[in-house]
């Protein structure tokens, strides 16, 4: 059985979130460089929102796959949220 890829959930106050997996990246010598001391290194967890909220969590539990509903919630809490792709190029 091939591992799910994502999973859905409802927050505390009502909000549905899908949450997936982006496992460590292939990464070149360059980006090995850009982001020796960055978390993402080994990968992260991105929740969106219905809303269109994101949200980055990394490093992330190994287990979120089998992780209750609510666990899911906690670590959606957790996460950094993560801006629109024009401040977010340039926050990165």
């Amino acid at each position: 059985m091939q591992p799910q890829s994502s999973r859905t959930f409802v927050d505390n106050v009502g909000v549905d979130w899908t949450v997936r997996e982006i496992p460590r990246p292939a990464m070149t010598a360059t980006l090995i460089k850009l982001l020796e001391h960055d978390r993402r290194r080994g990968g992260w967890l991105v929740f969106e929102s219905v809303d269109g909220e994101k949200r980055r969590l990394a490093p992330y539990p190994p287990d979120w796959r089998s992780l209750s509903p609510f666990e899911l919630a906690r670590w959606c809490m957790r996460a950094t949220r993560v801006p629109p792709a024009p401040a977010r190029r340039a926050e990165d």
